[in-house]
């Protein structure tokens, strides 16, 4: 089976976007809630995302699951060990949320929270790495191994997979972050 390159380079413009509009969005809810923690204003989303928290974690980490393995076995992108790391701690997610969603299980947050903030990590550690800084490399000499820090692509200068992976474990801290702060 071959790789896609039109196929590829159009959902790659296309997340791409997506994710620029992710981060912004994330720089918006950081700000906001540090305008709101001072203020002690109530956000109006917050309710809405506190009520459906268990359906959108969900689909958040089923989309992203469901992504990352349509790259790796249709498009053909091998993934590094990063990038092995990152799945590790997003793929857990999509039971652990469609089990919640199905008990109306709010426990299953703190967990969440957890895998999330380390995916998280590894993933701007990654993103780093492929944009130029000189780190640590962690990855296998193996010649058969993908090198964690050469980027599959970049778009607009600056977007990558690991970014993508980022955009989207912040987003799952976020809503985690709104839903906990909500209940209390």
């Amino acid at each position: 089976m071959e790789t896609h390159p039109l196929y590829a380079a159009t959902l790659n413009h296309y997340l791409s976007l997506l994710t620029i509009g992710g981060l912004i969005m994330l720089g918006i809810f950081v700000l906001r809630v540090i305008y709101l923690t001072f203020t002690g204003k109530r956000c109006p989303i917050a309710s809405y995302v506190h009520a459906y928290i268990l359906p959108l974690g969900f689909f958040v980490t089923l989309l992203g699951t469901a992504l990352s393995l349509f790259y790796s076995e249709v498009l053909k992108y091998v993934p590094c060990d990063l990038c092995w790391h990152q799945r590790i701690f997003l793929y857990p997610q999509v039971f652990m949320f469609g089990y919640a969603w199905f008990k109306k299980d709010l426990s299953v947050l703190r967990y969440s929270a957890v895998l999330s903030l380390i995916g998280a990590a590894i993933a701007i550690y990654h993103h780093m790495l492929q944009i130029g800084y000189d780190l640590m490399k962690p990855c296998s000499d193996a010649p058969f191994a993908v090198d964690c820090a050469k980027p599959s692509f970049v778009e607009f200068g600056f977007v990558t997979f690991p970014l993508m992976s980022f955009v989207l474990f912040g987003f799952m801290c976020a809503l985690i972050f709104i839903s906990v702060r909500l209940k209390k």
